[in-house]
């Protein structure tokens, strides 16, 4: 430790941590300025002059001590660790005008207090730390036995003034007797911590015989036992003192904190023998695990001041001390290793074994997280962005132990009252996550496809409709002007909305716009002011909506949901409020928009006015890489029949292998009462894979015994069978040979199709049958039946129950013999669009680029092509990673809403903010990541031990806001 006086530790101790410091109170400070008065700001700046100021004179100080080759004396030691004491205490008084209690708590990023106890207790560790090796030189006799009896008495002295003095103080008022409170449990702090270092550097670096006999007797409690102890009660395992084990500084149930407390304790009390290659191999081991107590005395450095509380409070709260206690004798032990064996071994040999030696679990850790990072890629990759012509292999028992990781290390990740592993969880996000999360509900999911079961035990959800239905329309009118240069009509309806009745009511719906249709604005009146939609990245705007939907303020948004469906919602109505909204659609052709039950015209020509606008229907519009066919030009076209065929997409998840016999049964018998579909017929089997080659087979070949020879494990990923084959479909639809004029008909085999995952409908897919929406569902367990189902509204049933009487399994030809309208494409392909009155959209090219020069702001065309682009997207979503951020930019460039943006109304400068840094996280990460949970937990609350080791802290605050409120 006495290598802690050289001046250079300055610099990483005191200048690093307050440039970081500095840095996270920026970043906070830039998202809240906007709700922050002028005295609050003026507070800011006047503390972040003043802790410049102290570093900067203490920086120079320093850099001139090292021209100079002197060390720091102890006065200036003194004068850091005084000067950054009243800094912090004075910090904290006024820290309820740093952060007012109107800022939203979802606006922090984390908590200010930690970050300033954090970086700046290290700077106040170091000053204490120096002081004592200076005032223990090597050249006096120092007896521990002393210092051990003075630091024992300050506790001790402690509970009794609270027993005997301070009841007596019980008349005197005002700040006089809080801060001298806060001034006498500080320096009997320090005092404290001054001497039970002192007594523990003395014992670690005296050579006395007797100290030496006596070694073991005070080592193995307080390297082995201590600590373990202390993991034992901070993880709830000692009378049960945290709810859910999670411990109020942070998560360490982890098996390998109680492996690593055990090593380190061992190696510290292994003898240090008169052998060279012993010497040096215990060296090495030593510092290995010392990145262990490094770890834990960072971690608990900011929470010394409460050791004192601790102790008198709560007698096991000495345990609290142990990592400074350990950090004390393994640094005294490492130093005394490293003089021992320089007469032994070169320095630079000695040097470089400290420095692999140390970085030996840093690399570990960071090497599991990266293969965490790599599983999760993968997995998200061919659940989110896969590309259905590639087979996917993934290693089921890494990607639980993956999972497993990801459950662990996510949640609350305060240094206080958290639920995550203080700094290794917000590695672990920042290396695996980007900064982002999995939700439990994608977790679930995940673990539903890969190991059939669910990972995490979700909440029950509340099943009422968040939505009020007392907020209706009150008022709603569309207006319509023809845009003559661009020959597309640009609409406005507005819409008023009152609320009956009930406080803090949202208005919900959803619209379904017409093909060809775009929303191209927003606004909402928030008070008296008209404030226009931010259009936004989607993921953000919703997470953003979501946050100030909680704290009772003013937000409006639109975003898509499937298809061409967007969802609608305004929050708070208060008590009788109207509110009044409104949006901009973007369209070719008159269109009708129902918003609830009002049905709104736009684009209606009167009489003979705008003549251009009349012909618009009959234009022939394409471009490069897309062709919008109108409702009108859809009626020339000349309807077609396809030829259906099966395919049957059985399932071979776990626990399906008793039931092969029961289903090839009844396949056949489906088989031999539907002749005309099975001609072509398929059989794909369905698990957590469904693209593998030797899962789809014709059934003309052997596809009992291979059925009967399939893997059964996993789930039933029915949600991926089902787009694979209707890709498929698509890709091959101008395909000659026998399956020329084609299309499938889906037929799932499951014992039961409500556990088959399948959260999603598939109407972004709609342009791959058109023919009908229909799919169907052999059910057998007692009694067999067939069911219909909508591709568009995730197995609802259309039908409960469709079976014709003994046993014949027929399928309805009235759903099936259904034309559709041949359009011949310039190379001789054909599109196959549905038979309907509604405009129809072709893809020429199944993947393309566009540039930017292509997009102009609220253009109708510039909308088409980002229509074409996000259609590409569902065909080929191996590219949406790449061309997602295209598509996010091309939206903004042009300020047309897609499927994945979002118009959104905040109410303050703060809230845009918070969206903008919110949506730059979300862009430079990961598609498929979170930005958090769907909905908000409650946080769990400290047990009454720990509000009782803070208790005068606590009462401290609340007296002075009681104070500040008279």
């Amino acid at each position: 430790m006495r290598n802690l006086l050289n001046p250079k530790w300055f610099f990483l101790i005191n200048t690093l941590p307050i440039v970081l410091l500095y840095f996270f109170s920026f970043s906070q400070f830039s998202l809240i300025k906007s709700l922050l008065d002028e005295n609050t700001k003026q507070l800011w700046l006047s503390f972040a002059l003043v802790l410049g100021f102290m570093n900067l004179a203490g920086t120079a100080y320093v850099a001139y001590l090292i021209t100079k080759k002197q060390i720091i004396s102890a006065a200036y030691y003194i004068i850091m660790l005084v000067s950054y004491i009243v800094f912090i205490y004075v910090y904290l008084y006024n820290s309820n005008d740093f952060i007012p209690s109107t800022i939203p708590r979802w606006m922090m990023e984390g908590n200010i207090l930690i970050y300033v106890g954090t970086f700046l207790m290290p700077t106040i560790a170091y000053s204490l730390f120096a002081l004592v090796v200076i005032h223990t030189p090597e050249n006096k006799e120092h007896k521990p036995s002393f210092n051990f009896i003075i630091a024992l008495g300050v506790p001790i002295g402690g509970f009794l003034f609270s027993q005997l003095i301070l009841p007596l103080w019980h008349n005197i008022e005002g700040q006089f007797l809080k801060h001298t409170l806060a001034v006498l449990t500080i320096t009997a702090t320090l005092v404290f911590l001054f001497f039970l270092v002192r007594g523990f550097f003395i014992i670690a670096t005296k050579k006395a015989a007797f100290l030496q006999k006596i070694e073991l007797f005070w080592k193995i409690p307080v390297v082995i036992l201590f600590p373990i102890m202390g993991l034992l009660l901070n993880n709830g395992k000692i009378e049960g003192m945290f709810r859910g084990g999670t411990g109020v500084f942070g998560d360490f149930n982890n098996e390998w904190f109680y492996i690593l407390a055990v090593l380190n304790g061992v190696l510290l009390c292994l003898p240090n023998l008169e052998n060279k290659l012993y010497r040096l191999f215990l060296y090495v081991g030593r510092v290995i695990t010392f990145a262990y107590t490094l770890y834990f005395f960072i971690v608990f450095l900011p929470f010394l001041p409460l050791s004192i509380i601790a102790i008198i409070v709560y007698g096991a709260g000495f345990l609290m001390l142990t990592p400074l206690v350990l950090f004390v004798i393994h640094t005294s032990t490492l130093s005394k290793d490293f003089v021992y064996l320089s007469a032994l071994f070169s320095k630079k040999i000695l040097v470089l074994a400290l420095f692999l030696g140390f970085m030996t679990i840093p690399v570990l850790i960071t090497s599991l997280y990266l293969k965490d990072r790599n599983i999760l890629s993968e997995t998200l990759d061919y659940l989110y962005s896969p590309n259905y012509a590639k087979e996917y292999n993934i290693d089921k028992k890494s990607l639980q132990t993956t999972l497993n990781t990801v459950k662990y290390q996510k949640g609350n990740n305060d240094f206080i009252f958290g639920t995550g592993i203080p700094y290794l969880s917000s590695y672990f996000n920042w290396l695996v996550l980007d900064n982002l999360t999995l939700s439990d509900t994608k977790i679930n999911y995940i673990s539903k496809i890969f190991l059939g079961n669910q990972l995490i035990k979700m909440r029950s959800q509340n099943t009422e409709n968040d939505s009020n239905n007392n907020v209706n329309i009150s008022n709603i009118k569309g207006n319509s002007v023809y845009d003559a240069s661009q020959k597309v009509w640009k609409s406005w309806i507005d819409i008023e909305l009152t609320n009956k009745n009930t406080n803090f009511a949202e208005y919900s719906t959803k619209i379904d716009l017409p093909v060809g249709c775009w929303i191209s604005d927003y606004y909402l009146y928030v008070g008296d002011r008209k404030e226009f939609g931010i259009l936004a990245e989607k993921k953000a705007a919703m997470w953003v909506y979501s946050q100030i939907r909680n704290t009772n303020r003013d937000p409006g948004i639109l975003y898509y949901l499937k298809g061409n469906k967007v969802a609608f919602n305004v929050f708070p109505f208060a008590n009788n409020e109207i509110r009044k909204t409104g949006i901009e659609f973007l369209h070719k052709e008159p269109i009708k928009i129902t918003i609830d039950t009002n049905v709104i015209e736009l684009g209606k020509i009167e009489k003979t006015e705008n003549i251009t606008a009349q012909n618009i229907e009959n234009e022939r519009i394409e471009t490069e890489n897309v062709i919008y066919v109108s409702a009108k030009q859809k009626t020339a076209l000349k309807p077609v029949l396809r030829k259906p065929y099966f395919h049957f997409l059985v399932d071979i998840s776990q626990n399906q292998d008793k039931k092969t016999a029961f289903f090839i049964n009844k396949i056949n018998k489906v088989l031999e009462n539907n002749k005309l579909l099975v001609e072509n017929a398929k059989i794909s089997f369905v698990n957590s894979f469904e693209n593998s080659i030797e899962n789809t087979i014709s059934v003309k070949e052997n596809w009992q015994q291979k059925y009967q020879s399939r893997r059964f494990e996993g789930g039933f990923y029915l949600e991926r069978a089902i787009k694979t084959t209707l890709f498929n479909a698509h890709k091959n639809r101008n395909k000659t040979g026998a399956y020329a004029g084609t299309y499938p008909v889906i037929m799932v085999v499951t014992d039961n199709i409500q556990k088959a995952i399948l959260d999603d409908n598939f109407s972004d897919f709609a342009f791959a049958f058109p023919e009908s929406d229909v799919f169907y569902s052999l059910i057998g367990n007692d009694t067999t039946h067939i069911q219909t189902h909508s591709l568009l509204s995730s197995l609802n049933l259309l039908e409960n129950t469709v079976s014709s009487v003994s046993d014949k399994f027929i399928v309805d030809k009235n759903m099936l013999n259904k034309p559709v309208l041949a359009y011949k494409l310039a190379d001789n392909s054909v599109a196959y669009l549905a038979n309907d009155n509604q405009a129809s959209i072709i893809l020429k090219k199944d993947v393309f680029q566009i540039s930017e020069g292509e997009i102009k702001e609220k253009n109708w065309l510039s909308a088409l092509t980002m229509q074409a682009q996000w259609t590409s997207q569902i065909l080929h979503p191996e590219t949406s990673d790449k061309e997602w951020l295209n598509l996010v930019k091309n939206s903004f460039i042009s300020k047309v809403m897609t499927p994945v943006t979002s118009y959104l109304v905040v109410e303050n400068d703060a809230q845009k903010a918070i969206l903008k840094k919110k949506q730059e996280q979300v862009l430079s990460s990961k598609k498929a990541l979170d930005l958090g949970e769907e909905d908000a937990q409650r946080m769990s609350e400290p047990s009454l031990i720990i509000v009782a080791i803070l208790l005068l802290f606590v009462l401290w605050l609340k007296e002075r806001r009681k104070k500040k409120l008279v």
